[in-house]
């Protein structure tokens, strides 16, 4: 059982690693950008954008331009990608089922590709330097590589030694 927490613990840790960093124009706009957030600074403030808020910009027109809606969009897809890996590690972590370690490791390596994605998308008229990707990137790939098997330390040491003490 203590096997399968190592990947909870690395799925949870994926959400604080900040994975891309932007600049627009001459350093005017800077965004640090989160699995679920991103932090951005400008001349007109600071400001903590959740992912929904994203979409929203969306739907409502202030966010333009095929390149920046296709970045938003493959953000909050790696996002809800992720969110469902820990889910799926959670419910292995319950149920010790290598299986589900392993579907959620092709999660988080598919959310990795799509964080890549959206940091290029993102590239055209400043720059982003994908920080955290090749991190996410790595981690579902341990997670699929590594032989977790439950701890079975009930068994008895020696055969001449009954396993319950009289």
């Amino acid at each position: 059982m203590v096997k399968y927490r190592i990947p909870l613990i690395i799925q949870c840790l994926i959400f604080l690693i900040p994975l891309n960093i932007y600049m627009w124009g001459d350093w005017i706009v800077v965004d640090l950008q989160w699995a679920l957030f991103r932090y951005q600074q400008s001349p007109f403030g600071n400001s903590l954008i959740p992912g929904y808020k994203d979409i929203n910009y969306i739907f409502l027109g202030q966010t333009t331009g095929l390149y920046n809606i296709l970045s938003i969009l493959f953000w909050i897809t790696g996002g809800v990608l992720l969110i469902i890996g820990l889910l799926l590690i959670i419910q292995a972590n319950l149920d010790e089922r290598l299986i589900l370690i392993k579907k959620a490791s092709i999660f988080t390596v598919i959310s990795g590709i799509l964080f890549g994605l959206s940091a290029l998308l993102r590239f055209f008229g400043g720059f982003a330097i994908p920080v955290g990707v090749p991190i996410v990137m790595f981690f579902g790939w341990w997670m699929y590589k590594e032989k977790f098997e439950p701890d079975r330390t009930e068994e008895p040491l020696d055969d001449k030694e009954p396993a319950v003490p009289e």
